[in-house]
């Protein structure tokens, strides 16, 4: 051997790694920002790589920070003789054992480079076994320090040197459960100190889903000293409901269970986190998270908007471990492109099983689950359009099509994506609470939880329903009137206006939506039916008069005049000029006198007697002939000139023919009170009660003039029942004035029974509609006796009688009880009128009852 050329060959080999290694830290250093928590995982890899050659092994870490320092360790199996050439000569396992089938993602490589972040100087401890079987243990410093190569590899031949110095056989071997290994990094600066923080964070936040996706990793020990803490986190192999993965999360001594929802193929995991609150699962943003897992996080994919997370030990990363290939050859051979496609679609069809086994069950704020984005990530190792088909499209279907929308209203249920109304993406997020607001009140049945909206939004596209200024202007303008408005929205018509100016006013302070404004019918006139904005005009007129004169005339204006509570927009006026030449128009001879045209005229007339100064101005031509006018609307001018030879004045004549109005058989029953006051005359009698007495004494008696007891009688007396008969017949007085040779049957008395309880019905019922009276606890004291009313505060007992004969017979003690109060009153119905008040002055007009013994 000559040993100059040995030398040489060693000294280029050093050269070869110093190069290596130079080149590598020099670019990290350049993507440190990226690469901050990137140390931890690289290190836990590695434990976990330890033991790929041993089935039934699992692997425990222990991750410590110190102020100066911060400390790796784990209990997995020791180091071979090619971990060792590896860390010093940077070479990785996947590099040296390239014929063997890959069961590790590759030991102490490139990335273990990025260790060298926290410190250019690591302490690494541990167990190796050599060729020969036997172990060793060895500690000895990694120094990597040197800006050139000619600094580096003396440093590298030291490492050797320290390594051999190290060593110790171990006779005995050594405790497999022990933490056997371990990595120290000393830190000297600020930001060294800032990249252990970060990565201790990261560390904590996303080794849930790790250990979810690698079983053989049991548990994780976290310490801080800087601030005291303390974290344990503890693997689980049972899953429940088939979904989720429990791991035990200990924190200062108390114990909690991170919820991880795992989805597996033989190649492909994806996950997502619950958080549980009061017995129900609500899904954990993934916001900000890495999406893609090459069974550890590749920090720099938190931008890749795949639903959850996704994880493969088989994907094929970019060189800085930071995406995947996606992007094909032209000729799409490239075999590690096509492996990471076809591990992405496999992903997309266990979301579909995922989703199926949430939906519709008691997994709530799914839209942390719903992100169909296009990742944000560069067009260099991205094909947009393969996974715009491939991936983003059959994403977008699974969404839509599930149930796992939480409604508003929760009688609703959930409903899926696409049967549900979001506001406009597009739109400022400051307007989505008043649209989802609008859409809520007129189909509550439409709209998601108000606290899932905006995420919802963030999440939706293209063919999803859309809360749109004009979506809300349609359905408002698609319940026809006002009325039909107020009945959507469990209104009054006060509050349904207010709702309606809150709603349009916030629609039209923006000038972009102003077409709208025009285009869609949903103005309500003064009849409250929606017009478009074209059809109606301001009321300038004020007069309701006129407005009322031109109906009768044949034109309604109330169908072109805007509501008076609509409080929004610009609109032309229409003035009282402008009613009056129309209602000149429609009297221009010749025209039909129909009788609504003769009620128009005659209310014009009325007009001109009240206000002559308006009339002169607004109808000069119709004021100067008016009496040729109002003469043509009348055809019986017999009568009229009879009226105008009476004596009777127009006020008497008015009175008169309001009471005709009133009571259509006036002047019938005028003729038979003449009639009555002609026989009272007659008699010499006063009234008509002195009268019976007179016909009764004539008769010799009241025992002469009974009465046959018929369905009218038992109405009067308020009997529904025989034994009632017989009770209110055992007053002798009363008895006395009816005969007994006959017994009313039973259709009678059901008869008087549904007379009696339509009058109790109505007047109860009427008497809830005045203010005065207050109903708290209605009480039924008897038959026809009602107490439990308040009036004016006062106490008050009502009696209740049908009057349908037109006559009341009071006979029951306790009605006189009652009526003897200071505070009651008697009211009677007949079914036709409204019930009414039968006062004292009433009684003493109707049956002239002059003398009230005292």
């Amino acid at each position: 051997m000559i040993k100059s050329l040995e030398e040489g060959r060693k000294e280029d080999g050093n050269r070869s790694i110093a190069d290596k290694v130079l080149k590598r830290l020099h670019d990290l250093q350049k993507t440190v920002e990226n690469n901050y928590g990137r140390w931890a995982w690289e290190l836990l890899q590695n434990a976990k790589d330890s033991i790929a050659d041993y089935a039934d092994r699992k692997v425990s870490i222990q991750l410590e920070l110190w102020d100066d320092k911060v400390q790796f360790r784990h209990n997995g199996m020791h180091f071979t003789e090619s971990d060792v050439r590896g860390i010093i000569n940077q070479i990785s396992s996947k590099e040296s054992e390239e014929d063997q089938p890959k069961k590790k993602v590759g030991r102490f490589g490139t990335g273990f480079l990025t260790t060298h972040l926290l410190s250019k100087v690591v302490d690494i401890e541990g167990v190796v076994e050599t060729v020969d079987g036997e172990f060793y243990s060895f500690d000895f410093s990694l120094d990597r320090t040197g800006a050139t190569i000619a600094e580096l590899v003396p440093k590298i031949e030291d490492a050797w040197n320290k390594f051999q110095t190290s060593v110790e056989l171990l006779d005995n071997g050594y405790n497999l459960d022990t933490y056997n290994t371990s990595f120290t990094y000393k830190l000297a600066s600020n930001s060294q100190k800032e990249i252990a923080k970060v990565g201790v964070d990261e560390f904590i936040s996303l080794i849930p889903y790790v250990l979810a996706f690698i079983p053989v990793i049991d548990e994780v020990e976290i310490k801080d000293n800087t601030t005291e803490s303390f974290v344990l986190f503890k693997n689980n192999s049972n899953n429940v409901d088939d979904l989720l993965v429990p791991i035990e999360k200990t924190v200062g001594g108390k114990k909690t269970i991170v919820w991880i929802m795992l989805e597996s193929s033989l190649k492909v995991s994806i996950a997502g986190e619950l958080v549980e609150v009061e017995g129900r699962y609500n899904a954990k943003s993934l916001k900000g998270l890495p999406k893609i897992f090459c069974e550890f996080p590749m920090i720099g994919t938190e931008d890749f908007h795949f639903p959850v997370l996704v994880n493969s030990f088989h994907f094929n990363p970019l060189t800085e471990r930071d995406g995947i290939w996606l992007k094909n050859n032209k000729e799409e051979s490239d075999v590690e492109v096509l492996d990471n496609q076809a591990l992405l679609k496999e992903a997309v069809e266990l979301y579909r099983r995922m989703i199926a086994k949430i939906e519709n069950k008691n997994y709530f704020k799914l839209h942390n689950l719903a992100t169909a984005k296009i990742p944000d990530v560069s067009d260099k190792f991205f094909d947009e359009n393969w996974y715009k088909k491939n991936i983003q499209a059959p994403i977008r279907e699974i969404i839509s099509a599930a149930a796992i929308v939480d409604m508003e209203l929760q009688s609703a249920g959930k409903k899926k994506p696409q049967d549900v109304y979001f506001p406009v993406k597009s739109y400022a997020k400051g307007e989505y609470q008043l649209l989802w607001q609008a859409c809520y009140d007129l189909v509550p049945t439409s709209v998601c939880r108000v606290d899932d909206m905006e995420e919802w939004v963030e999440q939706s596209f293209g063919d999803w329903k859309e809360i749109s200024y004009q979506v809300i202007l349609s359905t408002i303008a698609a319940r026809v009137n006002i009325p039909g408005l107020s009945k959507v929205l469990g209104k009054n018509e006060k509050e349904t206006f207010a709702w309606y100016n809150s709603v349009c006013e916030f629609i039209f302070k923006n000038d972009t939506n102003l077409p709208l404004y025009t285009n869609n019918i949903f103005i309500p006139n003064q009849h409250g039916v929606f017009k478009r904005k074209s059809e109606l005009f301001l009321d300038g007129i004020h007069d309701d008069t006129l407005v009322e004169i031109l109906r009768l005339l044949g034109e309604d204006w109330k169908n072109i005049l805007l509501s008076k509570d609509v409080q929004f927009g610009e609109y032309p006026e229409k003035h009282p000029q402008d009613i009056a030449t129309e209602i000149a128009k429609k009297l221009k001879p010749p025209f039909e006198y129909t009788e609504q045209i003769r009620q128009g005229i005659t209310a014009l007339a009325e007009l001109f007697e009240t206000d002559s100064e308006q009339g002169k101005e607004l109808f000069p031509d119709l004021f100067r002939r008016r009496a040729e006018t109002f003469m043509n609307v009348i055809e019986d001018k017999e009568s009229l000139y009879k009226i105008m030879r009476s004596k009777v004045t127009l006020a008497q004549l008015s009175e008169i023919s309001e009471k005709i109005e009133e009571h259509p058989n006036f002047v019938t029953d005028l003729t038979e009170l003449t009639n009555l006051s002609k026989l009272l005359a007659e008699f010499r009698v006063h009234n008509v009660l002195e009268l019976k007495e007179m016909l009764l004494a004539q008769k010799g008696g009241p025992s002469q003039l009974k009465i046959e007891i018929d369905a009218d009688i038992l109405l009067s007396l308020g009997v529904s029942t025989k034994d009632e008969l017989d009770e209110a017949l055992k007053d002798k007085d009363l008895a006395a004035l009816f005969s007994h040779s006959s017994t009313p049957n039973a259709d009678l008395y059901i008869y008087v029974q549904t007379l009696i309880s339509r009058a109790k019905l109505n007047v109860i019922s009427h008497l809830k509609t005045l203010n005065e009276y207050v109903f708290d606890e209605l009480d039924e004291l008897a038959p026809t006796v009602y107490g439990g009313i308040v009036k004016k505060g006062i106490d008050i007992t009502i009696v209740v009688r049908p009057s349908d004969n037109g006559q009341v017979i009071v006979y029951y003690p306790s009605e006189n009880d009652y009526l003897d109060f200071e505070n009651a009153e008697l009211w009677i119905d007949d079914g036709k009128t409204v019930p009414r008040h039968l006062t004292l002055g009433r009684i003493l007009k109707t049956t002239g009852i002059r003398k009230i013994p005292v």
